[in-house]
């Protein structure tokens, strides 16, 4: 199982450029080690909600699946 990064293709590309702090990005790796499923998706919506505020995005434009 596992998350699943995803992104609104109507709002960004993968070739659109956006700003990750090294803080946020460092978040993103500790996130990705915790062993408790429901924390890490948790986490992970957080720190991507602040990407995507911080570089004045549309709420949505990237964030994490569910694992199914």
């Amino acid at each position: 199982m596992g998350v699943e990064f995803i992104y609104d293709k109507n709002q960004l590309t993968t070739i659109d450029e956006i700003s990750v702090s090294v803080a946020d990005l460092r978040d993103l790796v500790q996130a990705l080690n915790i062993q408790n499923e429901a924390q890490k998706l948790h986490e992970l919506k957080t720190i991507l909600d602040g990407v995507v505020r911080k570089n004045r995005l549309l709420p949505g434009a990237v964030g994490v699946s569910d694992p199914e």
